[in-house]
């Protein structure tokens, strides 16, 4: 159906990145001009006594005035695995303690849609005003790397890469002054966390590219817009994508951690100043579940669809499709990136269900998609009622 059509981001990392010339790490925080970023509002300060009771309500109980570290885990499809709507639920969570909390997004992911990766931006740009937002890199390709250029703190695995943020409309990349305005956008979010905005241009697009030199004395890294820095960070054959110790070489990361010990280690937290709030697990770990458990149930169910209608009488392959129905549609209210389909297959839709052309034609539009598709589902169950009203009386 046309009403079915998404953007994405690229999905593969993009090979032969020209990044072997780069310096030898150094030690994290060297760099005084990548130095992590103070939040925007005052953290909680450290402290040896780390509770305070409120003696005027009944029953007061004692509230932790340590600051608390919220580890968010997302991995998959940005959009499916990856999104904004857990990001949310962890801010409420860190709100809860006043402003200056500690919030630690870990990243494992090739890509995805333009359309969330635009509501990531929104949302993580309102979560760093208020607290201390980090990237911790696994994976980000693309989407996910435009994701992780939203935080003014980026640290990686040993393993990690971050780059690429190709854009694709429909099946081919964007052009024209569809890329040229995705350059500048990815420039501005560079510079709007305190980075160089050449680099996140160099990430989109290959032709453009960035070299660096670093002040022996100083550790203090300048960019240059042509190769006339003494590292060539980026090429004009491929679209940038760090390694972690290029990136950390040239002050872009601020530093690597494989371990949750080694990152508090790196971000210098000072023991018992903080405290690490489980709910950031809980979410992101609930979330998985839910995709994989769906997942599984939405290829099972779109196969009984197609076995129940070839194999059973006019009368039970209806009763069975009603409830297949049902079972479908919660899908698309518990999980509705996958009923999307994002990942391969299509929309969670029957074909008998998309006959219903005045319902669709603000499917891709909408936000929420659920609504339009639970209102094709009742009106294909009141078809199928009234075909088995039909079918029990001439039998």
């Amino acid at each position: 159906m046309k009403y079915f059509v998404t953007t994405l981001f690229a999905l593969t990392v993009l090979s032969n990145i020209a990044l072997a010339q780069a310096n030898p790490a150094t030690p994290a925080g060297s760099d005084p001009s990548k130095a992590p970023a103070t939040p925007a509002s005052k953290p909680a300060t450290d402290a040896t006594a780390h509770s305070t009771t409120d003696s005027t309500k009944p029953g007061a109980v004692e509230k932790d005035s340590r600051r608390q570290v919220v580890i968010l885990p997302l991995s998959g499809m940005v959009g499916v695995g990856l999104r904004h709507q857990e990001m949310e639920k962890i801010e409420k969570e860190a709100d809860k303690f006043g402003p200056g909390q500690i919030i630690v997004i870990r990243i494992n992911s090739g890509g995805g849609l333009v359309t969330e990766g635009d509501e990531i931006g929104i949302t993580l740009s309102r979560m760093r005003d208020k607290h201390r937002v980090v990237a911790w890199i696994e994976e980000a390709i693309s989407g996910a790397a435009f994701t992780a250029m939203h935080c003014r703190e980026i640290y990686f695995m040993k393993t990690g890469s971050l780059g690429s943020i190709t854009m694709f409309s429909g099946d081919k990349s964007a052009q024209g002054k569809e890329l040229e305005a995705w350059i500048e956008r990815v420039g501005d979010v560079s510079a709007d966390a305190g980075r160089n905005r050449q680099v996140g241009r160099c990430m989109v697009y290959s032709p453009l590219v960035v070299s660096y030199t670093k002040d022996p004395k100083s550790g203090k890294v300048t960019f240059f817009d042509n190769d006339s820095g003494e590292v060539m960070l980026s090429d004009d054959k491929d679209n940038l994508t760090f390694t972690e110790d290029v990136a950390l070489a040239c002050g872009f990361s601020q530093g690597t951690a494989d371990t949750e010990a080694e990152l508090f280690n790196i971000m210098q937290l000072k023991p018992n100043s903080y405290v690490v709030n489980p709910n950031g697990k809980k979410v992101g770990d609930a979330w998985e579940k839910t995709v994989t458990d769906s997942k599984k149930a939405s290829s099972r169910l779109m196969t009984e669809w197609e076995i129940k209608g070839s194999s059973q009488g006019q009368i039970a392959q209806i009763q069975a499709r009603k409830k297949l129905l049902d079972e479908m549609l919660r899908i698309w209210e518990k999980c509705e990136p996958v009923a999307m389909g994002y990942e391969g297959g299509g929309p969670m839709i029957p074909p008998e269900a998309q006959q219903y052309e005045d319902l669709f034609s603000g499917f891709q539009k909408a936000k929420v998609k659920a609504p339009i598709v639970r209102q094709a589902f009742e009106r294909l169950k009141k078809d199928y009622d009234q075909q088995l009203a039909a079918l029990k009386k001439k039998n």
